[in-house]
């Protein structure tokens, strides 16, 4: 029995985060002997390679708004480990984390070598959720979707953000290996909105959705990007004129988008007939993404940890920051392609300084320095030491980013936090 959340994770953790030859058997075995809860919940899929997570709080925060209880389930977590698990945006408390952990690890199996860390904390969620009677919960895959552990749902929307080119060593080599893995999450007869926007790839999302018999929605086709700021975005999205959301970015808009036609589908097609109309997403914000923590000059937190994302982040720097030098503090983990990252940064980059973040696969900041041709910056094995640098040095004409890694970005989160 563990009693602490510390005793709890360590548990989950114990489990391996990856398994090859995987199927869903096992979850489904344990899942009857548990009395099914995750068929008890109403329930929002949602898949993709960037913006799953700033697409939930979007769709959190319209529902809220509208009154009803809603569960989400995301990963990975950036300040507590109970944010993977929240309701009303509150996360799982250390007291639930330890009962239902107890829970699943007496309900197991003695042979447990199928499972993952990941479908401990999915079979977590689906007890939490269902005692705590959440009107809808909305669940994040984790890697892909076909084998995913929350793969698991029968949901009434499935959504698919876009396709990229992470986690190709489990998902394919190929753009088209990696739809097929996503579009795994399709249901019979459930709608999928997408704001994946490659023509080859649309064409396979409609075969599949054809062969389901679930419609295919296109929200992109039927919105418009107006103008942006630092904090900020203004959009059309249907008959819905000049939307105005916190979060900054042309792939924000795309994700308030995606949100907004799933909260409408909901509002007449399901019992979701108290949501606004539009769907109030003003105030959605997600720790992490392109969030400010000091105004001026400007130093900007920004989870970018892959070729997308950092794509989409130097553009968004070029459009609200057009005369400000940009300077980067950056950390990678070696999961992800540095180089090819720490390119795309130096298009735009004053300098860019190179540190290590507290997880174990952090590339060293030596080896990202060897990727990097323009104005040598030092290097730093401790990130907080090269925090405090970076802040002090920071002119008034800058904006300091911090990105490369959702990991470090917890870990750069939870140290200004403590500092004050």
């Amino acid at each position: 029995m563990v009693t602490t959340e510390a005793e709890a994770t360590s548990w989950i953790y114990s489990f391996s985060a990856n398994k090859s030859g995987r199927c869903l058997d096992h979850l489904h075995e344990i899942l009857t002997k548990l009395d099914d809860p995750h068929k008890k919940l109403k329930t929002i899929h949602i898949a993709g390679t960037n913006g799953k997570g700033s697409t939930v709080a979007f769709m959190r925060e319209g529902l809220m708004q509208a009154g009803y209880k809603v569960a989400t389930f995301t990963s990975p977590f950036i300040t507590c480990f109970g944010e993977r698990m929240s309701i009303n945006n509150t996360p799982m408390s250390e007291v639930d984390l330890v009962k239902y952990t107890n829970i699943i690890k007496s309900s197991l199996p003695s042979t447990t070598c199928e499972y993952t860390s990941f479908d401990i904390i999915t079979l977590i969620s689906f007890l939490y959720f269902v005692e705590a009677t959440v009107d809808i919960a909305i669940y994040e895959t984790g890697i892909g979707g076909r084998l995913d552990s929350t793969n698991v749902i029968l949901p009434l929307v499935s959504a698919i953000t876009n396709v990229g080119h992470d986690h190709a060593e489990v998902l394919g080599d190929t753009q088209l290996e990696r739809a097929l893995e996503k579009l795994g999450i399709v249901k019979e007869k459930v709608p999928l909105f997408t704001t994946e926007e490659d023509p080859d790839l649309l064409a396979e999302f409609d075969k599949i959705c054809q062969g389901k018999n679930a419609y295919l929605h296109q929200p992109l086709k039927n919105a418009e990007f107006k103008f942006m700021s630092p904090y900020g975005v203004c959009f059309d999205c249907r008959e819905y004129k000049n939307i105005i959301i916190r979060m900054s970015g042309e792939h924000q808009f795309k994700n308030a988008v995606l949100a907004i036609t799933i909260l409408e589908y909901l509002r007449f097609a399901d019992d979701f007939g108290k949501i606004h109309f539009p769907p109030r997403v003003t105030n959605a914000t997600w720790q992490g993404r392109f969030e400010h923590v000091q105004e001026e000059p400007a130093v900007v937190l920004d989870g970018a940890h892959n070729l997308e994302s950092i794509q989409s982040l130097t553009n968004t720097l070029k459009l609200v920051y057009p005369d400000q030098k940009k300077r980067f503090l950056f950390s990678a983990i070696a999961t992800k392609d540095a180089k090819k990252m720490i390119e795309i940064l130096s298009e735009i980059a004053e300098g860019i300084t190179f540190t290590k973040g507290t997880n174990p696969e952090s590339i060293a900041p030596e080896v990202l320095a060897q990727y990097y041709n323009g104005l040598f910056d030092p290097m730093y094995g401790d990130y907080e030491k090269a925090i405090e640098l970076e802040l002090e040095k920071l002119k008034d004409d800058e904006v300091l980013v911090i990105c490369g890694s959702l990991y470090f970005i917890s870990d750069v989160r939870r140290y200004l936090l403590e500092k004050g």
